[in-house]
């Protein structure tokens, strides 16, 4: 029965994905925002998840600052009890992890990143800061 609330899920937010796109809003400014629909195997969850990302490029192009934030909008099994997950977003332990970072980019294959979290449930505290070099290959 989960992959058929899974196929459904998917067929819907399939539409919704082609009108959610980035945006260039001038100025060096974007907006970008991921949509995805997946299944957890072991957890046997069903999630929808929609992460809107506010993302600042200096003319230069190597320096880039960004804030995204993953909103859950449906999950099975959700800790809140229901289902469709958007509806409790605003209730105390429901609120979404603000993730921030700043990546410089050193040439294709190196960037510089350092990233961390800020938590709105509870005593609203920041997560650890991370601070790296990435290489992709």
């Amino acid at each position: 029965m989960n992959i058929y609330k899974l196929a459904t899920i998917v067929a819907f937010t399939a539409g919704l994905a082609q009108t959610v796109h980035a945006a260039d809003l001038g100025s060096g400014i974007s907006l970008n925002t991921e949509l995805k629909a997946f299944h957890k195997v072991d957890a046997e969850t069903n999630h929808v998840t929609v992460e809107p990302e506010l993302r600042w490029t200096p003319a230069a192009g190597a320096l880039s600052l960004y804030g995204e934030m993953p909103i859950t909008m449906y999950e099975t099994n959700h800790a809140s009890g229901n289902n469709f997950a958007v509806q409790n977003i605003l209730e105390d332990g429901n609120h979404p992890l603000l993730e921030m970072g700043v990546e410089y980019t050193l040439n294709a294959d190196m960037m510089l990143y350092g990233e961390t979290t800020y938590n709105f449930n509870g005593d609203g505290k920041r997560g650890e800061i991370e601070l790296g070099l990435s290489f992709s290959f």
